[in-house]
């Protein structure tokens, strides 16, 4: 997949420089080389320049590859392999290898249908003797014997890898095998990897410096840290993402690609020729359904009986494009989700129509609740299969009972790990009719962590004064703690204080909101209080829960930061490390709710003069909110990174990370994060394009004009539409113009460059 004029990178020349190494020592005596990667790892690429080296210094190389899954001829990669050396040899070559051993490889090369033996059955342990015998005597300079996608080979193949390591021809040869890491593959068995005189090549993931170098030229800030993410490292999967990243997808939480309708990672499906048709059938609709998946409904979706699909799931194995998923080995799913979420959209649209509806039934069937109360712990099958069945609901036609508590107990599941997945459930719950106030609230959060913080401003003003403090305990205040949230977020500093003052009536208490009041104490453009954050953090951490590591760190996080802004730089280090002993100790799910202490520690590292430290805890941090879905505090990571690399003296990558969080501003259309980009911008020499041009904006009109100062203050389209008294529509129709006078493609470069014109004026 990956493009063959591209250089390589760093990781795959030192991989290259491995294999030359042993074609070099293969000159002194055989040598053998297995290759191992998961799909698209670059393996047949290397092979291709190995064999391109090896037949620049005289060697002999024979080199093939075993063709796609399904009924194949005994020996067909071998065939493929030396098939055309055969057709070529004069009969010296025959004589050298004897009547007997020719006889024995007749009935394996179409080259020596004329021999005798060539219409017998072959006699697989006389042809891997054969042809053993045959790569010594094949190449005068050396051999080179290269065997590709052997996971798929029959075991008479097996057979003569096996034989070949235990009784290596004579003379120069060297053969490599390269095959997918698929563990648990039958291939394992022929050739142990710690077999004596095997050298083992596995190729990992390449590193972000390497697969970064890998992006087109030009490719959008947002759209290259969703690329690098998906990919995970692999090329040629980069390759296929990379081709769909301009001019800058929506961004998606990883497990966005994993379940559901996923969004179109780019125009063209991943190489999947080396499937059959049955595999194919089966990878299809195994993407519709989503990870994870069980082959009791692969097969009905599918529209195949259960040995079919079952066959079809074994080969997807076998190809390394899912796994197993648990312990008990009855579910699956893809090795990558990105993989999923191209194979998804390969299929028809009318195939995959259909296909849904047998999807949905087979689903239904697996992710029954069961009745009574549901805070106990549920079945793992049933939760998996009902979170995979919501992800579907979300866009069917119509739903029942059932379906909604499936939608609203994944929503709520998923609530910090794919927010944006848990707003679309909520909202099609809120579609059937009226619905509890802890739907509505629930639907706020999701709102806010995915990033649409108007949205969720909004909500909260309709929802009102009434909360469900009467239905659960603690209601009032986790109602409070959020809007205050999506407030503080938004920039809306005093409406966020003066929720957290109990709106004339009683102030919400308990750690979660005294920990939102040292957030807001310490948010900058708040008037920041580093002694009123102190104290505010001190008592959340006197009432955080001892068993809650996650509440417990997020106060000491914030603590630091406290103690930092204020120069007492001896608490700040103590609760710093104490933040990060427990954030160590907290799950998952724990670092997803309280992902912003990240933030708040970072701050309070790079206060106390340890950017280095700052910045490896914080890249963590935005990996895990680009992951997660969390566009917000991705934004807000991003800045608190360029902070902490300015503070470095890498000036560069605070530019870059400047960048980030001005297209996570643009994507999620919040002022308070795009004026603040904008202010890191000014203090980095950082634009989010080209050079801007202050002077172009006097090609606009006197309402152009307008619009771009609206624009530059950081206002939506609809407050502009609001502050003109036009139509939405207008001010979009006004953006089109705007852009294309400016050369530009984004708000945040007109705000740049409105606010290069105020500094030149």
């Amino acid at each position: 997949m990956p493009d063959q004029q591209q250089p390589l990178t760093a990781a795959r020349t030192r991989d290259l420089a491995v294999l030359h190494r042993e074609l070099r020592l293969a000159g002194e005596g055989p040598r053998f080389v297995r290759l191992t990667g998961e799909p698209w790892s670059g393996k047949s690429r290397l092979l291709r320049q190995l064999a391109a080296t090896a037949h620049e210094e005289g060697w002999t190389v024979a080199s093939g590859r075993m063709p796609r899954a399904g009924r194949s001829r005994p020996f067909a990669v071998v065939a493929d392999a030396l098939d055309d050396h055969l057709a070529r040899a004069d009969g010296t070559l025959f004589e050298r290898l004897g009547e007997a051993r020719t006889r024995a490889l007749a009935p394996v090369f179409p080259a020596l249908a004329t021999l005798p033996g060539a219409r017998e059955e072959p006699d697989p342990g006389a042809a891997v003797r054969a042809l053993r015998v045959l790569l010594g005597l094949l190449g005068e300079r050396g051999t080179l014997f290269v065997l590709d996608d052997v996971h798929r080979a029959g075991p008479e193949v097996l057979d003569l890898l096996d034989h070949l390591v235990r009784h290596p021809p004579t003379g120069s040869v060297l053969t490599v095998f390269a095959h997918r890491s698929v563990p648990g593959g039958r291939h394992l068995a022929a050739v142990p990897y710690d077999a004596p005189g095997v050298r083992h090549l596995a190729l990992g993931p390449l590193p972000t410096a390497d697969a970064r170098a890998l992006l087109p030229p030009g490719t959008p800030p947002l759209a290259a840290e969703l690329v690098l993410r998906d990919a995970a490292g692999v090329p040629g999967l980069l390759h296929a993402l990379a081709r769909g990243s301009a001019p800058g997808p929506s961004f998606h939480a990883t497990a966005e690609l994993a379940t559901g309708v996923p969004p179109v990672l780019a125009p063209d499906a991943i190489d999947l020729h080396t499937l059959s048709s049955l595999g194919w059938r089966c990878a299809c609709a195994a993407a519709l359904l989503g990870d994870p998946f069980t082959a009791a409904a692969l097969a009905p979706t599918a529209g195949l009986p259960p040995e079919q699909a079952l066959a079809g799931l074994d080969e997807l194995h076998a190809e390394g494009l899912v796994r197993p998923d648990g312990p008990t080995g009855t579910r699956f799913r893809f090795v990558r989700p990105a993989v999923r979420a191209l194979v998804h959209h390969a299929p028809g649209a009318g195939w995959r129509s259909a296909a849904l509806g047998r999807a949905l039934d087979a689903l239904r069937a697996g992710a029954a609740l069961p009745d009574g109360p549901q805070d106990g712990p549920y079945d793992d099958a049933a939760a998996a299969a009902r979170r995979t069945l919501a992800a579907h609901l979300e866009h069917a036609a119509g739903i029942g009972l059932e379906d909604v508590r499936a939608l609203a107990l994944s929503a709520r599941e998923g609530l910090y790990t794919r927010p944006a997945r848990s707003a679309a459930a909520l909202r099609r719950v809120m579609a059937t009719g009226p619905v509890p106030v802890e739907v509505r609230l629930l639907l706020n959060k999701a709102l806010a962590l995915s990033g649409r913080l108007e949205e969720a401003v909004r909500g909260y003003e309709e929802t009102g004064p009434r909360s469900h403090e009467d239905r659960l305990p603690g209601g009032r205040t986790d109602t409070a703690v959020w809007q205050a949230r999506a407030l503080r977020w938004s920039g809306r500093h005093a409406q966020a204080r003066s929720v957290l003052d109990g709106d004339g009536g009683l102030p919400p208490g308990g750690p979660a909101a005294d920990a939102e009041r040292a957030a807001l104490a310490l948010e900058p453009g708040a008037g920041a209080d580093p002694g009123e954050a102190r104290a505010a953090a001190g008592q959340a951490l006197r009432t955080a829960p001892a068993d809650d590591p996650g509440a417990r760190a997020h106060a000491y996080a914030l603590l630091a930061a406290a103690c930092a802004a204020a120069g007492d730089a001896e608490p700040a280090r103590a609760a710093a490390d104490a933040a990060h002993a427990l954030l160590a100790r907290t799950g998952e799910a724990g670092r997803a709710v309280h992902l912003e202490a990240v933030r708040w520690l970072g701050a309070a590292e790079t206060g106390l003069g340890e950017p280095g430290r700052a910045g490896r805890h914080v890249e963590r941090g935005l990996a895990a909110a680009l992951e997660w879905g969390q566009a917000h505090l991705a934004g807000l990571l991003a800045l608190g990174l360029a902070e902490a690399a300015l503070a470095a003296g890498d000036t560069e990558g605070a530019r870059g990370r400047v960048r980030l969080a001005a297209a996570l501003a643009e994507q999620t259309a919040v002022p308070a994060l795009a004026a603040a980009a904008r202010e890191a911008e000014r203090r980095t020499g950082t634009h989010a394009g080209g050079a801007p041009d202050a002077s172009r904006l006097s090609l606009l009109s006197e309402r152009e004009r307008i619009v771009t100062g609206l624009v530059g203050e950081g206002r939506t389209n609809q407050q502009i539409a609001a502050r003109l008294d036009i139509s939405v529509k207008t001010v979009e129709t006004y953006m089109s113009r705007i852009f294309k006078k400016l050369g530009m493609n984004s708000r945040t470069q007109v705000a740049h460059v409105v606010g290069l014109s105020a500094n030149i004026r």
